[in-house]
C-alpha cells in the first residue's frame, strides 16, 4: 500500500484483501430478502426480534402482527410484550458513503473486466490488480476512453503470458508506461486463481479487477453519519421500541462500532428502549444466526 499524505479520514477496515475463498463474495450472492421488500424484511426483523425477547431477555411475548395504518413515524409491527401491547418502529441502518463508494467501485472494476474480455478471455480464472500511483479515498477520474486503453494493453500483456500463469501459478508484475497511463494506474499484477475457488474482486468471464484504492473501506465519520441519520429520521416517533437492523455484510465487521455510537446518540430519547439487530442476508446461509444488542 502507498502511502497518502491528504487521508482526512480516520479509517477503520478496509476492504478483503482475500484474493479468492471457497465461496463466492457475498455481492455476487443472492440475497434472502429482497431489500425492497420492506413488509417482507419488517416481518423477518421482528421474527429475529421476538426470539431475541423470549430466549435472551426472557420475556412474555404473546405474539406480533404488522400494522396497517405505518405511516410516517407510526409502528410498522406490534408485539404483546410482558402483558401489554408495544410497537415497534423498524429502520435499516445504512453505511451510506461507503455503499456509494462501494458500487462506484464495482462499475469501474467491471467495465475494466468486460473492456478485457472483449479483446482476450482467458481460459482460466484471473485476478488482476491495478496499482494507481496513489492511495486515494475516491477513484480517480478515469474516462471510458483511457480504461478500453488499460484494458487493450492488460489483455495482451495476459494473452502473451497465458501459459506462464497456466503451468507456474503464480504472481506476474508489470510496469505501465507512466507517460500514458500515469494519472490513473502504473502498475498491474497478474495471478492465477485455484479452479475450485472463486475470486474475491469485481469481473466476470474469468477476469477479476481489483483497482488499489481505499474507496470502500469504512470510516468512522460514515458511522456517525449512519447513526446521527437514524437519530434525526427517527426519534419522536409514536412507538415504545426502535429496532434498528443491518446486513452484516454490509458493515464489515464494525458493528461493535457502530454499537457505541447508536448508545451515544440514543442517551435521550422519546423510544423506551431501542435495539441493534444485524444478520447476514444470503440466501444460501445453512443456520440463520442473528446477533441483537439493547442499546438503551
Amino acid at each position: 500500500m502507498r502511502l497518502n499524505k491528504d487521508h482526512k479520514k480516520s479509517h477503520i477496515i478496509g476492504k478483503l484483501k482475500v484474493p479468492y475463498s471457497l465461496n463466492e463474495p457475498f455481492f455476487r450472492r443472492k440475497k434472502w430478502v429482497d431489500e425492497h421488500d420492506t413488509k417482507k424484511l419488517e416481518e423477518y426483523a421482528t421474527g429475529f426480534f421476538v426470539m431475541f425477547l423470549r430466549n435472551i431477555e426472557r420475556r412474555k411475548v404473546l405474539y406480533s402482527s404488522p400494522n396497517p395504518d405505518d405511516d410516517h413515524k407510526n409502528p410498522d409491527t406490534y408485539v404483546h410484550l410482558d402483558g401489554k401491547l408495544d410497537g415497534i418502529q423498524i429502520v435499516q441502518l445504512t453505511l451510506n458513503n461507503h455503499l456509494t463508494n462501494f458500487n462506484q467501485t464495482k462499475r469501474l472494476c467491471e467495465d475494466i473486466s468486460r473492456f478485457i474480455t472483449n479483446e482476450y478471455k482467458p481460459p482460466i480464472k484471473i485476478n488482476i490488480q491495478i496499482y494507481p500511483p496513489w492511495e486515494t479515498e475516491r477513484p480517480p477520474k478515469f474516462s471510458t476512453k483511457m480504461r478500453k486503453k488499460v484494458a487493450k494493453e492488460i489483455a495482451a500483456t495476459m494473452e502473451k503470458n497465458i501459459q506462464i500463469l497456466k503451468e507456474k501459478k503464480e504472481y506476474l508484475n508489470f510496469e505501465l508506461d507512466r507517460k500514458i497511463f500515469g494519472k490513473v494506474a502504473d502498475s498491474f499484477n497478474l495471478y492465477p486463481i485455484p479452479s475450485s475457488y472463486h475470486s474475491t474482486f469485481f469481473g466476470d468471464n474469468n477476469v477479476y479487477i481489483d483497482y488499489e484504492f481505499d474507496a470502500i473501506q469504512i470510516s468512522e465519520e460514515d458511522i456517525i453519519s449512519a447513526c446521527n441519520k437514524i437519530y434525526s429520521d427517527k426519534n419522536g416517533g409514536n412507538s415504545e421500541i426502535l429496532l434498528i437492523w443491518g446486513d452484516k455484510n454490509h458493515f464489515m465487521g464494525t458493528e461493535s462500532l457502530i454499537i457505541d455510537n447508536l448508545k451515544q446518540r440514543f442517551q435521550t430519547t422519546t423510544f423506551k428502549s431501542v435495539y441493534f439487530l444485524a444478520f447476514h442476508n444470503l440466501l444460501d446461509v445453512q443456520e440463520r444466526i442473528y446477533n441483537c444488542e439493547k442499546i438503551i
